[in-house]
């Protein structure tokens, strides 16, 4: 397979095997996890946490904000709305 074919950025979800094997066989493919599936273990994670609706919706609003940023220099103003959002489940923003 010449080089220029081989894929810059692969999208997956966090399934540890097939991360590993994608660093094996594509070692210089950025690997990059599905959003859709971040999302998924967002929600999942916080809404354990979060448990009244109106606080939840507030969560999601500025999770979907953050997201969703339109230029770069925004990130980090919807990073904190986030983290603000989030400031009595601090684990919705532990991140690692």
């Amino acid at each position: 397979m010449k080089v220029d074919a081989l894929p810059g950025v692969i999208v997956i979800d966090k399934d540890l095997s097939l991360m590993k094997v994608v660093k094996t066989v594509f070692p210089d493919a950025t690997n990059l996890l599905c959003r859709f599936h971040i999302d998924n273990n967002v929600k999942a994670k916080c809404k354990i946490l979060v448990a009244q609706k109106n606080a939840w919706n507030y969560v999601m609003e500025a999770w979907g904000s953050l997201v969703d940023y339109l230029c770069e220099s925004s990130f980090d103003e919807y990073l904190k709305n986030f983290e603000m959002a989030c400031s009595p489940w601090p684990m919705c923003v532990k991140h690692g």
